[in-house]
């Protein structure tokens, strides 16, 4: 389900940066805003984004999310939280500035290309052929004549062109077998992670240390830092764990669906039918399992009826966005919030341990002695031990390709990715510093195979892809830098 969100966000970005705005332009309500379109809500090196510009691009935006939440419609708290407006006109912003650059280097649009446009546009269209009178017609009615209308059209033309220029990114054939060869090139290694401050709980602080820190009124700001810092850890809102089967649809038949498998479900099978039935795919493979979640994590009329529910009660079917839902809540942790009064001591604790910068220092070499000799004999028990002591990273099992070079979420520099690619297996590799412990040891490698002709032309598409986005990302950001842009939040 979280899944299904993410993609349809994505999605949306995507296609918004090139979404052909004419469509819009015939088909929204251009009356929600009541200023002129003379005015001008921001202007890039001089050319004007104009009201009317930013209102159609807005009502598209809240009717693209309004069917994503069902037609329910964005309350203005949401618009506010997701930052609807800003999103709009940060889009705008950059429409304009690809239009400025395709004028700056000589683009032009021909009256042929604009003929050409228009007539081709399945709006204008009776029995598959132009009609100019449902042409002009259809620009009455939503208040365009046709030069305004042949204005958009080169425009937008012109950001086709500018598009298609980030397109034509010339890549090699050996470019892409280096590439390949470093993708299939992998080594998988055990490593750890450990920060010097992770190791300020192991630091021995006594009863009177704390008492004699509490007494000083200079240190009464530190402890408020520290509670704010943890204030997630001392209070806790109500939590419930549930797992749950989604019929995707919202007809008859899906409804019928889940109805039946609701007569068939009960505590003890749940997690067996939810791999059987679940349409949800993160959930087909653990049981419709969605662990712990807080109230807004999950839509509204799901976590409504979770949060409402009887532990161990299974729900009717539930309506959302996605379908329907037959929820099981295994675990409830009611709301939970401790003062700082209550935990000032604990507070007091984990300051007194940042500052023993002796004891941290021998900590971490003796961690780091140990870690180290506990890679040498295989012993992984130990290593995890160490490293969860203190809330360490380690990477079990971990690949590492020598075209990302990033071991899990750690990216190593160029002169580590060397060392680990040019070691040889069994050795044990350090990466640290006096402020870190970062050891790895390398378990295995190996190469992929030879590369297919086909397989050689689907990665050259991807890589011309992925280059030509970020020449497009790098190109927009230095015309941000450069441009003289200018908002007017009043009119938003």
């Amino acid at each position: 389900m979280k899944n299904a969100v993410a993609n349809k966000v994505s999605y949306f970005i995507l296609t918004f940066i090139f979404l052909i705005i004419i469509a819009s332009f015939l088909f929204s309500n251009f009356d929600n805003f009541s200023l002129g379109s003379s005015q001008q809500v921001a202007s890039v090196d001089g050319t004007p984004v104009t009201t009317k510009e930013y209102s159609n691009a807005f009502n598209r935006q809240l009717e693209f999310y309004n069917q994503m939440m069902g037609g329910s419609g964005m309350t203005q708290k949401q618009i506010e939280e997701m930052r609807v407006k800003e999103s709009v006109l940060n889009e705008l912003i950059q429409q304009k500035l690809v239009l400025n650059t395709a004028d700056q280097i000589g683009l032009v649009v021909s009256l042929d290309e604009i003929k050409s446009e228009i007539k081709s546009m399945s709006y204008f269209k009776t029995n598959d052929q132009f009609d100019v009178n449902r042409y002009r017609n259809m620009l009455q009615g939503n208040g365009y004549v046709p030069s305004q209308f042949e204005e958009l059209v080169a425009d937008n033309t012109k950001q086709k062109k500018v598009e298609e220029l980030f397109r034509t990114v010339l890549i090699s054939e050996n470019f892409v077998n280096d590439i390949v060869k470093f993708k299939n090139n992998k080594t998988t290694v055990l490593a750890v992670k450990i920060g010097r401050q992770d190791l300020a709980p192991l630091v021995s602080v006594s009863e009177q240390e704390i008492k004699d820190y509490l007494s000083k009124p200079e240190n009464k700001k530190a402890i408020e830092t520290t509670y704010t810092e943890n204030f997630s850890k001392y209070n806790k809102p109500e939590e419930v764990k549930a797992r749950h089967i989604l019929i995707k649809g919202a007809d008859e038949k899906s409804l019928q669906k889940i109805k039946e498998i609701r007569s068939k479900v009960n505590v003890g099978n749940f997690s067996q039918v939810a791999n059987k039935e679940t349409q949800d795919t993160s959930g087909q493979s653990n049981g419709g399992d969605l662990g712990w979640f807080a109230k807004g994590r999950m839509v509204p009329e799901f976590e409504k009826v979770a949060f409402e529910m009887k532990l161990g009660e299974i729900s009717e079917p539930v309506k959302t966005e996605f379908g329907y839902h037959l929820i099981l809540v295994e675990d409830k942790k009611a709301q939970e919030t401790k003062p700082m009064d209550a935990v000032k001591s604990e507070l007091a604790l984990m300051e007194l341990q940042k500052t023993k910068a002796q004891d941290l220092d021998k900590l971490l070499k003796s961690t780091n002695e140990q870690i180290h000799q506990a890679l040498g004999q295989n012993d992984v028990a130990q290593v995890e031990s160490l490293t969860k002591k203190v809330e360490g990273q380690i990477f079990k099992d971990t690949e590492i390709n020598q075209y990302d070079q990033n071991l899990g979420s750690v990216s190593l520099t160029p002169k580590e990715s060397e060392q680990v690619f040019g070691s040889n297996s069994g050795t044990i590799l350090n990466f640290g510093n006096p402020g870190t412990i970062f050891l790895v040891k390398i378990l295995s490698k190996k190469s992929g195979p030879e590369q297919t002709p086909d397989q050689i032309k689907s990665e050259v598409s991807s890589q011309r892809e992925q280059l030509s986005r970020k020449v497009r990302e790098e190109f927009i950001k230095d015309l941000n830098g450069k441009a003289k842009i200018v908002t007017n939040q009043s009119l938003l």
